[in-house]
């Protein structure tokens, strides 16, 4: 049904943007966690070739965020884990590990991912 003016139903606020609607995107720190609802995933190519992911996600400490994928979540979602409209829980480790790389060792912080269920 149309009318010359629709307004909302009663009990209903019009949305007011507090922000240009651009997410932050989120670097996590060791011990930092993202968990939500996923809205988003897109996937890209870097310039020799990899690929990266990028979910947006409805964290539930932040609100609405973007974060390039990383470790278990970046394999997640290269396997096409990680879904849409489903939650998610992102986190990066205490603890330091470490990998060889052409002769030198790599630190870094593992980023963990996990389900609902247990899957």
């Amino acid at each position: 049904m149309a009318t010359d003016k629709p307004t909302p139903p009663e009990g209903f606020e019009t949305f007011e943007s507090e922000s240009d609607g651009d997410e932050p995107t989120v670097e996590l720190d060791p011990g930092e966690v993202i968990e939500g609802v996923v809205l988003d995933l897109v996937e890209g190519e870097y310039d020799d070739g990899g690929t990266w992911y990028r979910l947006k996600i409805k964290d539930q400490s932040r609100g609405v965020v973007r974060y390039f994928a990383k470790g278990q979540a970046k394999r997640a979602a290269s396997e096409g884990r990680i879904e849409v409209g489903e939650p998610i829980w992102v986190a990066m480790d205490t603890e330091q590990d470490s990998f060889e790389d052409g002769g030198e060792t790599v630190e870094y912080y593992p980023t963990k991912a996990a389900f609902p269920g247990g899957a």
